[in-house]
């Protein structure tokens, strides 16, 4: 069974379709660094941000992970921080994961490297 690869005109093309027909209070947005001095990202992620009553919400959610502040950008920085304590816990003891941890932590082993 072959499976169908985008090509990256495609790629960027569906994600734009994807943007535009989520409601004004959802953006998905690139995040293409941790804003951290030992770790960077390999290829650009993307998280959620969604406003709901005075709050911004940011998550990603291949990881599950969230954050929450009065503004986009404090809300982005406790999200960069949340994944980064979350790689950092997953790594301490990698033999001692269940399938989800595991998972996570093979994830972001891929899209994040250490300085």
């Amino acid at each position: 069974m072959q499976q169908d690869v985008l090509t990256p005109d495609q790629y960027r093309d569906l994600t734009r379709r994807i943007i535009h027909s989520i409601e004004k209070q959802h953006r998905i947005v690139p995040l293409n660094s941790l804003k951290h001095p030992r770790y960077q990202l390999r290829v650009p992620i993307y998280i959620t941000l969604e406003i709901a009553n005075d709050t911004v919400i940011a998550s990603f959610d291949d990881v599950e992970a969230f954050s929450h502040a009065e503004t986009e950008s404090e809300a982005i920085d406790l999200l960069c921080r949340e994944i980064i304590q979350l790689f950092e816990d997953l790594s301490a003891d990698p033999n001692n994961l269940g399938p989800l941890p595991r998972k996570w932590l093979d994830y972001l082993t891929e899209i994040i490297a250490c300085k």
